[in-house]
């Protein structure tokens, strides 16, 4: 409903004018008020449409009333008609329409202009109305629209920052913008790289050009398109990413490139990593096929020059050449068995021993290699530790060879020295060692090489890392030392001078008692007069056996197949008191031969031999009931001490005291 305030100090006015209204406009509310005062409250308290205001008014005449009408915020948008009751001057209506009126008539006033003012006042009123709720809901619909832009601005930028890849915008091969992702890739501090060329970001000018001819034409046509490539840091060092580039025009005669930027650095180590590590399964897999017909062949180096020595006169020449070639096999035996170790595939015993020893066999064995203008300085000491001698072997090897590689080209000299210090918090020389306190063997290898640089010196132990070309190394061999140093409960360090020498030191805890022996006890052997059937595919073995085993007063009948063996055994069960048998055999293997022979005589010994297998372990072997495994090569003794305790243990099982 329309309302209309109609303000007048006589009240026989109001009602005149209200009556009036009334007649015209049936619809509309009119309010009254009988003073300025009461007229501007009424006004703030019913907003409304229309005012009609008298000027003549005591206290507080209508040109004030209209001043402060306007000067609210709530009123100042509502219309004003000013009535006067005295004739109209110019400068009456001039005063009027300064204060804000809308329209000014003078008593009498004619009701139909009156009617016509109002019902004019009423549509300005309304189409003002309309228009300042249009302006609010614009002015909303702004507000809203800066709010939801500020907005998606933070969030970009969260985004932005957030990003695991550098985003930077390039123009005119100039970058005028990169994120902090990008900055921190490229060593720089936050917005410093505004206006920097593209061409600092690469490894170097052939690259830049590449990325250049290979990339852009891409872009061009397609709009987008990726690569990889190198970029270099603020500190100048290298860095594998793939970038990815689309165009855009920010004006039409400009076009500009939106680069992402991927650092691969990490998934191309790994990357290497694992074909260097499915390189080194592969090997592994080979070694321990291999292994099978190498430890055969040992077998009967071993076997035979046992036999050999067996008949000799033992202070003959030839008796001390046959312990030689026992000796040498055994350590052939033993570089098998580190080979099947880096197949995970076998676990040495470590016993008490003098690395002195070790150290003397391995530089013999370096020596020969080695070009004359490598000079090899050698200072052993005293000291026991409890090792496995073939990883030993393996840690000097490993450190020499690194060390007359880094003399390959000038030559120098390779000194290796053993000595022992104490280790403790409060040693100025060995207190910083993460080590217990205590006594420790220490084995130092020095070289006057070329060093290693002070950036690569917290890489050298990591696996695969490698300074040498392709095809010179793997990146295994420091971090081999490594692991075999910790698990003997030592440490290794290294000390370099880049252009003059490095050193490594190697710390292993020394133990109190005496060295194991490498070679077999003394005391004879054990022999018996049993009867037994030996079952192998090698005719060398077959034959070594027999030898080996009549010689110990055996009874022995020996078959090269086993199925053969098999039918043997079936027709005369009760004809032998234990089986050997090998693991790998054509047809059928030393496992199933065994499960047969057992479901035939549940209670006949059996030894099973094998050279490698990885269908069977010692574990599974004693489950199915084969009462010995045994690796090859088999000495003479093992043999004996086996095969006579099997016997014994056999033996106790059916007969118990």
């Amino acid at each position: 409903m329309t309302k209309i305030l109609a303000i007048d100090d006589k009240m026989d006015n109001l009602i005149s004018l209200s009556a009036l209204l009334k007649t015209f406009l049936p619809d509309c509310e009119v309010m009254t008020a009988q003073s300025g005062p009461e007229g501007l409250e009424k006004a703030k308290a019913g907003l409304p449409d229309t005012i009609l205001l008298d000027i003549k008014m005591p206290r507080m005449d209508g040109y004030e009333v209209c001043n402060r009408l306007k000067e609210d915020e709530q009123t100042k948008h509502i219309p004003v008609i000013m009535l006067s009751a005295i004739k109209t001057e110019t400068g009456d209506l001039v005063k009027g329409l300064e204060s804000g009126a809308d329209a000014y008539l003078a008593k009498p006033i004619d009701e139909y202009v009156l009617v016509a003012q109002v019902k004019s006042a009423l549509r300005i009123k309304k189409a003002e109305d309309q228009l300042r709720n249009q302006k609010d809901l614009l002015e909303e619909m702004v507000r809203e629209r800066t709010r939801e832009l500020r907005e998606s601005e933070e969030r970009m930028k969260a985004i932005l920052r957030a990003s695991p890849v550098g985003i930077g915008l390039f123009i005119n091969r100039e970058l005028q913008w990169a994120n902090e992702t990008l900055h921190r890739m490229l060593g720089y501090e936050n917005g410093s790289l505004s206006g920097q060329n593209a061409r600092i970001f690469y490894a170097d000018d052939e690259e830049f050009d590449r990325v250049g001819r290979e990339l852009i034409p891409v872009v061009d046509k397609e709009g987008a398109g990726e690569l990889e490539t190198r970029w270099a840091r603020k500190d100048g060092t290298a860095f594998d990413c793939r970038i990815r580039a689309c165009s855009f025009r920010p004006q039409d005669s400009v076009t500009g490139f939106i680069v992402t930027v991927s650092d691969i650095s990490e998934s191309k180590r790994l990357e290497a990593q694992l074909q260097q590590a499915q390189k080194m399964e592969a090997i592994g897999t080979l070694a321990g096929g291999i292994a099978h017909d190498f430890n055969n062949i040992l077998g009967a180096i071993i076997g035979y020059a046992e036999l050999a020595r067996m008949r000799a006169d033992q202070e003959s020449n030839v008796a001390a050449d046959l312990d030689k070639v026992i000796k040498s096999g055994k350590r052939a035996a033993d570089l098998v068995q580190q080979i099947l170790t880096i197949s995970r595939r076998h676990k040495k015993e470590r016993r008490p021993m003098q690395l002195k020893y070790i150290l003397k066999e391995a530089l013999k064995m370096l020596r020969a290699t080695l070009p004359s203008t490598i000079e090899v300085k050698e200072i052993a000491g005293m000291g026991i530790i409890n090792a496995d001698p073939t990883q030993m072997h393996q840690v000097i090897m490993n450190l020499c060879t690194n060390a007359a590689h880094a003399m390959q080209e000038g030559g120098g000299v390779l000194e290796v020295g053993i000595g022992d210090v104490q280790v403790g918090s409060k040693d100025p020389e060995t207190g910083y060692l993460d080590l217990p306190s205590g006594s420790y063997l220490r084995l130092a290898v020095s070289d006057t090489g070329y060093g290693i640089p002070r950036h690569l010196m917290d890489k050298i132990f990591d696996p695969y890392f490698t300074t040498k070309d392709t095809g010179e190394g793997t990146g295994l061999g420091l971090s081999v030392v490594q692991g075999i140093v910790k698990a003997h409960g030592g440490t290794i360090t290294v000390d370099s001078e880049p252009g003059k020498r490095t050193t490594f030191h190697v710390y292993l805890p020394l133990i109190q008692g005496e060295e194991k022996p490498e070679k077999e006890p003394e005391g004879p052997l054990p022999t018996g007069s049993e009867r037994i059937l030996f079952v192998d595919d090698e005719e060398l073995l077959i034959e070594l056996g027999r030898q080996m085993l009549e010689m110990l007063g055996y009874e022995v009948v020996t078959k090269k197949s086993s199925i053969e063996a098999l039918a043997l055994f079936r027709s005369e069960p009760d004809r032998f008191d234990l089986v050997i048998t090998d693991m790998t055999m054509p047809k059928m293997t030393g496992d199933k031969l065994a499960r047969e022979l057992m479901e035939i005589r549940p209670d006949i010994p059996i030894i099973l031999c094998t050279g490698h297998s990885k269908l069977i372990s010692e574990k599974k072997a004693k489950e199915m009931g084969i009462r010995a495994f045994v690796g090859k090569p088999i000495t003479k003794r093992a043999m004996a001490e086996t095969v006579r305790k099997v016997l014994d243990d056999s033996a106790k099982t059916i007969l118990p005291s």
